[in-house]
């Protein structure tokens, strides 16, 4: 992560004055939506607030600027929801907080193709979708269509493929995650256990690269 850091000069808000900061830092794995909602299917709701547009900051970049999400997930929580969802200024659907978001209808998977996170997960999802017979889709997605879906579930690297029931007052097949969401999550988890697009770190062994590194 980067941050713009602390001036060098006393209260100046010139941005040349500052001196960037990287930071780097590793956390215990968590789960954005708990495996317990994941199992019945995570309940969503399409926050009022819209998420910011493109114009002010590009979404497609990995940033911290969370007040529309945050705003949408106490807007969910106030509700009963589990977490929030967002549409763009044009109601067009985008993402939630801290994951991307897919709708399933018959043979195709669609995610968003604006205002989101071009997140690993999403890409994994994409490439894994032709093993199952699945056609993969980058489109726009309307609140009606969202509606429509046949099953919705969502993507994070904290979490994987996590499935949906609800999202506002429409339930998803028989309020369980859906069989086209089990069959994805079941296949990224199994690709991941195989190595699939992993780089195995060994902290015992000095001469590993990324010990070196660090």
């Amino acid at each position: 992560m980067t941050t713009r850091g602390t001036s060098r000069v006393y209260g100046s808000r010139n941005p040349a004055d500052f001196d960037n900061t990287f930071i780097a830092y590793a956390i215990p794995w968590i789960d954005v939506i708990k495996p317990d909602v994941q199992e019945r299917g995570a309940h969503l709701l399409v926050a009022t607030v819209p998420r910011i547009s493109a114009r002010s900051l590009d979404p497609t970049l990995k940033n911290y600027m969370w007040r529309d999400f945050t705003r949408g997930v106490f807007e969910a929580h106030d509700q009963g929801y589990d977490t929030a969802v967002l549409l763009d200024h044009d109601g067009f659907l985008t993402e939630g907080a801290g994951f991307n978001v897919f709708i399933v209808k018959g043979d195709t998977v669609l995610t968003p193709d604006r205002g989101a996170l071009q997140g690993i997960t999403r890409l994994s999802v994409l490439d894994l979708c032709p093993e199952l017979g699945l056609e993969p889709r980058i489109a726009p997605i309307t609140f009606d269509e969202l509606m429509d879906a046949d099953e919705v579930f969502t993507t994070t690297t904290a979490g994987g493929v996590m499935p949906c029931a609800r999202v506002n007052d429409r339930i998803y097949g028989n309020d369980r995650p859906g069989p086209i969401s089990v069959k994805l999550k079941e296949l990224y988890w199994q690709k991941h256990k195989d190595g699939w697009h992993m780089t195995p770190v060994n902290y015992d062994d000095p001469d590993h690269p990324f010990r070196k590194a660090a």
